[in-house]
């Protein structure tokens, strides 16, 4: 097992507190030789695609219903049934264990809410301490989450932008870095979700992502085409990302065709947890979107409120950022026939003030 960086491609040994290049990139994990081993349930039903074999910490994430829907022709993959609600539990599921092999006894992240959450969960579990930086503006309901795990809560006057400057100080002073897009290992949980697709429907045409920091999308591209390596599949899935049309660095880039997203001064949209004006995995969203010949598109939050009530309409209570999937599914093309899955990231009752 190697660290890579998909900018300048050098490579790593995977060392103690290692997280980004010396260019400044974030870093994919890469392996020499996989093995399609699937056993047991949930994330570690993959450990053999996965970078820590030792101890694990587990609260039984993924496993998560991928269900079809009953007025479009449609897969819901419902991350809100992880246990802090969100799919953040999977990678954190791998940071966590990571972190305990390594000998440390504090995690930290930057968090608009659900990350936050799912890092102060596993690190009660695993028994060490969790600091988690957040901006003031985090929905007070996400907050008592964190509280309720408790973690050090530290609240911080401005943006996301701001927090992450926080952690990373914190970080320098021996912490473990336990954040969505800039620790590789996290990327590695979250591309559970190829797998699981792929083991419930093949491969489909299209998978619809919600997209903040872009380690979502990143992630379940690296599945598809870890699958291919292994010879489990031939062709690969269209990747469709989506972001909240006041916060979409991403998708400005998309359209530019450029390789790096410029940093969002003024964000402002429901989706709070994808409001990210200075997205981690930037390039390697867009690379796989890029390679897949899929899209990049935004949605109002006019669109997203409509798409609240129609998942609502199929007996799905997703939060805002979940809604963009289902928001931009309208907006694509299709053809008849056509097999997409939507990634609902998070449960509604993340956000309920957001519906009412």
């Amino acid at each position: 097992m190697e660290l890579v960086c998909p900018r300048c491609g050098k490579r790593y040994k995977p060392t103690k507190g290692r997280y980004l290049c010396d260019c400044g990139s974030v870093l994919l994990v890469s392996y020499k030789n996989m093995k399609w081993a699937p056993r047991g349930e949930g994330v570690w039903r993959y450990k053999s695609c996965l970078p820590h074999k030792g101890k694990h910490f587990s609260l039984q994430e993924g496993g998560t219903p991928l269900v079809k829907g009953r007025d479009r022709d449609v897969y819901y993959k419902l991350e809100g049934d992880n246990p802090t609600g969100s799919f953040k539990d999977r990678g954190t599921a791998v940071v966590v264990s990571r972190a305990v092999s390594e000998g440390f006894k504090t995690v930290s992240t930057a968090s608009t809410g659900n990350m936050g959450a799912s890092i102060a969960a596993y690190a009660a579990y695993a028994d060490i301490k969790a600091r988690i930086f957040v901006p003031s503006s985090t929905p007070i309901n996400k907050l008592s989450q964190i509280i309720a795990y408790g973690a050090e809560l530290v609240k911080v006057k401005g943006t996301f932008h701001d927090a992450v400057a926080r952690l990373w100080d914190d970080v320098s002073k021996g912490s473990y870095l336990a954040v969505t897009g800039a620790n590789p290992y996290y990327i590695e949980g979250e591309k559970t979700i190829g797998y699981e697709i792929y083991e419930d429907i093949g491969v489909p045409d299209k998978i619809i992502v919600p997209m903040g920091t872009g380690g979502l999308i990143t992630s379940i591209y690296k599945a598809f085409t870890e699958l291919k390596r292994m010879r489990k599949i031939r062709k690969l899935p269209q990747m469709i990302g989506v972001q909240a049309g006041n916060c979409s660095p991403i998708v400005n880039a998309y359209s530019e065709g450029v390789d790096r997203a410029e940093r969002m001064e003024k964000c402002n949209t429901i989706a709070s947890a994808i409001m990210i004006k200075t997205p981690f995995n930037d390039l390697t969203a867009l690379n796989a979107i890029r390679k897949s010949k899929g899209d990049a598109l935004s949605v109002s939050d006019a669109e997203i409120r409509h798409a609240i009530r129609g998942l609502g309409e199929e007996g799905i209570f997703a939060e805002p950022a979940s809604a963009t999937a289902l928001a931009a599914y309208e907006k694509i093309e299709k053809e008849k026939g056509d097999k997409v899955a939507l990634i609902i990231t998070g449960s509604g009752l993340k956000d309920p003030s957001a519906v009412i």
